[in-house]
């Protein structure tokens, strides 16, 4: 992950078990996204998400409640707000939650355990 161009160990860090609990299931991904705090940019790993939310690894110093924007691909720059922070990790609350369909895109293109070559099936042609 990178936090202002510096690599951080989040596996160590990272106390899962101390995180709150979400209102909506968390779907797990794996995927960069840009993210700016107090006009500071770096680049997030988000781990889950939601319609309403997302986890994201690789940044400390946050506060809850503090506004932030996070950049999604293939999407505009959203307004977030800080749930929680722990070490190098965030709960992040979007101001305005992401349309269904746009989150289905997404958790299908970066799902942690999505195979794109073995999901399509392939065809076979007679000689």
């Amino acid at each position: 992950m990178v936090n202002g161009g510096s690599s951080v160990n989040v596996s160590e860090n990272c106390d899962l078990a101390s995180i709150p609990r979400r209102r909506e299931e968390r779907r797990q991904v794996e995927m960069l996204a840009h993210f700016t705090h107090r006009a500071m940019r770096s680049t997030v790993m988000l781990k889950d998400l939601t319609c309403g939310g997302a986890r994201i690894e690789g940044i400390t110093g946050l506060e809850e409640d503090e506004a932030v924007s996070l950049s999604l691909p293939g999407c505009k720059p959203m307004l977030a707000f800080i749930a929680w922070s722990r070490g190098p990790c965030a709960g992040l609350e979007f101001a305005e939650p992401i349309e269904d369909a746009r989150l289905e895109v997404l958790v299908i293109e970066h799902a942690r355990d999505h195979a794109p070559c073995a999901a399509v099936p392939r065809r076979t042609f007679a000689a």
